[in-house]
């Protein structure tokens, strides 16, 4: 399925041959069979229905590049027997509108993915709306019916697993308190947190998640009201607090491997960057940069050793730029720049694509000529290229694309489409 886009297949170069794939838990892709990119169908073969996987699909041109590619998200191979798999494919490097997109256009919408499958857009900036909640099935790709009516409107929601039951829960936040909510049966709970901080501490925070199911809502990545709080989520949804060492607001915050939880500017005083070792801390260790005020930046980690740190606004409302810091410098340590965006972007996100490339999304402050404009931009040490959204988005959130290879990124709220951004 190409959605909206009506030239996937034909748009020079053009793809001449189809791969398709299984990819495993652990990653490994196996090659089920190719064909020319004209056939009416693909053998796929047997599967052992007792697995679970991702099916692929490649599609490449005369000179062996792939210009074309999509995948599922992970399924249980036993149930594809006599049915039909939608899978989206796109054009790589570009933008793309999913199938069947919503009317749902909320700017600066709370976002997140349930189980790998569905991507929730709830909360918001349009009070007519923030109420409400779209969630869109990435498996079936289209929105879910009737809507789910959640027991709050979040600022900042996170989703964990039941360990007893296997049903999905979601944990909303925002200003006003904190509730669970089982997916599966709609019921609501209220939820008390342990002693240490409040929900008042943490509300519009973002989500951080680790590779073990962990997840880290870090109130120092809100725009204002600086905090300490970080509220850990295990993987079982276990609630504790963790405390960085110093209050920031409008910080970045992402998951280093190896690291731990690496939360970057917001303060005109601390450090510049600290991170939390979860496996052996629960307070914030500062790293030898010197202060970083940018308020906004997004933050990917580009390997075990560096993170960039992309966007944001300084005090006088310049851009903060895109640069890198190496986590295992020790004294006299300094941001090294990479090239600038092509415009200054107040709320921005960055998506690690390899270890000296990335995805950055961000919106332009209120103060600009294009309030609110939604940029995409691919970026590395020494070039900068946008990428054209397919419509104008303004205050739309981003997210790492669970049908798309590392590096995918989806696109959401501020203009009535789910955009992708595929490699």
């Amino acid at each position: 399925m190409t959605g909206p886009e009506t030239d996937t297949f034909t748009q020079a170069p053009a793809p001449v041959m189809l791969v398709v794939d299984s990819i495993d838990s652990s990653g490994t892709a196996t090659q089920l069979n190719s064909a020319s990119a004209d056939a009416g169908a693909i053998d796929l073969g047997s599967f052992d229905p007792t697995t679970d996987g991702i099916i692929q699909v490649s599609g490449f041109d005369v000179m062996h590049t792939k210009v074309i590619g999509g995948q599922s998200v992970v399924i249980a191979f036993g149930g594809l027997s006599g049915a039909t798999l939608p899978l989206f494919v796109q054009r790589t490097g570009e933008m793309a509108r999913l199938p069947n997109p919503p009317t749902d256009a909320r700017p600066s919408p709370v976002a997140g993915v349930i189980a790998g499958r569905y991507l929730v857009v709830t909360g918001g900036a349009d009070a007519s709306l923030a109420a409400t909640t779209m969630i869109y099935d990435l498996a079936n790709l289209a929105p879910v019916s009737p809507a789910v009516t959640l027991p709050l409107t979040p600022t900042s929601m996170a989703f964990v697993t039941d360990p007893t039951t296997g049903d999905p829960i979601g944990w909303f936040i925002n200003d006003t308190g904190v509730e669970q909510f089982d997916f599966e049966t709609g019921i609501a709970y209220s939820v008390t947190l342990p002693t240490g901080f409040s929900f008042t501490d943490i509300s519009g925070g973002a989500t951080v998640s680790a590779p073990d199911g962990s997840q880290y809502i870090v109130g120092a990545t809100r725009p204002t009201g600086a905090t300490q709080a970080v509220l850990e989520l295990d993987a079982m949804g276990n609630p504790s607090w963790l405390t960085l060492a110093a209050a920031r607001a409008g910080a970045a915050a992402t998951w280093v491997p190896s690291v731990g939880l690496v939360v970057t500017g917001g303060s005109t005083m601390a450090n510049g960057a600290e991170v939390i070792t979860v496996s052996t801390a629960s307070t914030g260790s500062s790293y030898a940069f010197p202060p970083d005020p940018s308020i906004g930046a997004g933050a990917a980690a580009l390997n075990g050793a560096d993170v960039l740190i992309a966007g944001g606004t300084l005090p006088d409302g310049s851009s903060a730029g895109v640069r890198m810091i190496e986590l295992s410098c020790t004294a006299q340590c300094a941001p090294t720049p990479w090239q600038p965006l092509g415009a200054t972007l107040a709320q921005a996100q960055a998506f690690a694509v390899t270890a000296t490339s990335a995805v950055v999304v961000g919106s332009e402050p209120s103060t600009s000529a294009a309030p609110g404009l939604t940029h995409v931009y691919r970026v590395t040490s020494s070039a900068t290229t946008e990428v054209p959204t397919k419509l104008a988005h303004a205050y739309a959130g981003a997210l790492a694309s669970p049908i798309g290879v590392v590096g995918s990124v989806l696109l959401v709220g501020g203009a009535p489409a789910i955009e992708s951004f595929g490699l």
